[in-house]
């Protein structure tokens, strides 16, 4: 591979002390020779101090601008044309980043995601599988911390939405895919070890009605692009109102 395939880890983080030392230990094991990594500290009471060995990690301190912002404000500071994101209590494998090059230099256009549990068949000729974007509005089985992409693809569909309180990443998703000859992929074998527990995953506090509220708008401001069939749009109506349960 040449440097043309060099990718940024983006991860921006708020407040995760207890996952500071698991996160450099881990991004030690995956970035290769060409990678870096843009760490952006989002308004922590204890502002990020970083570890002398992290010279190829960018830190950038803001006052408290939210997830969308801070997203943004990492990838503009991203001098490589490949973007991988990365929550800071999640875990990448070893070839995650290169499986996701890899196909990323095919496809430009797409998004690229991985899982965070085996699902691939073991003799699969290929293991990634197109996703369409009508299947995000039944629910959404991709992790945002997973994903690779082309920074175009960002620049194109104007970056996050730096104004929703959470869903910020499925919006960004349905931005992406209403763009001409876009595709969204899944790597069906697990490249990265997710963080379930809600007691620390940051959006498993979001309230209930806040997110309801923001998964309509932002289905609702997709719709027409997407065009999802009339049975889908049924079922997504059932299901927000509680229709069903």
């Amino acid at each position: 591979m040449t440097k043309d395939d060099a990718i940024t880890v983006i991860t921006t983080v708020r407040d995760g002390d207890a996952f500071l030392e698991r996160y450099f230990a881990n991004l030690y094991k995956i970035l290769r020779p060409q990678d870096v990594a843009i760490l952006v500290d989002d308004g922590s009471v204890n502002p990020i101090i970083l570890p002398g060995q992290a010279t190829r990690v960018k830190l950038i301190c803001c006052p408290p601008i939210g997830r969308g912002a801070a997203l943004n404000l990492a990838i503009s500071n991203a001098t490589t044309r490949l973007i991988a994101i990365q929550d800071i209590d999640d875990v990448s494998h070893p070839d995650r980043l290169s499986i996701q090059a890899a196909f990323l230099m095919d496809r430009p256009n797409a998004l690229a995601f991985a899982t965070g549990q085996e699902t691939a068949t073991p003799n699969a000729r290929n293991p990634w599988q197109q996703i369409p974007a009508t299947r995000l509005y039944r629910s959404n089985p991709l992790h945002h911390s997973s994903l690779a992409f082309h920074r175009d693809i960002w620049e194109m569909a104007s970056g996050y939405d730096p104004v929703l309180p959470c869903c910020i990443d499925l919006d960004f998703y349905l931005r992406v895919a209403s763009l001409p000859m876009t595709s969204i992929w899944q790597f069906r074998r697990q490249l990265i070890t997710r963080n379930t527990n809600p007691e620390t995953r940051h959006f498993a506090s979001i309230p209930a009605p806040v997110y309801q509220e923001t998964l309509r708008i932002v289905l609702a401001r997709h719709r027409r692009a997407i065009a999802p069939p009339h049975w889908m749009r049924i079922f997504d109506l059932k299901r927000l109102s509680g229709i069903g349960r």
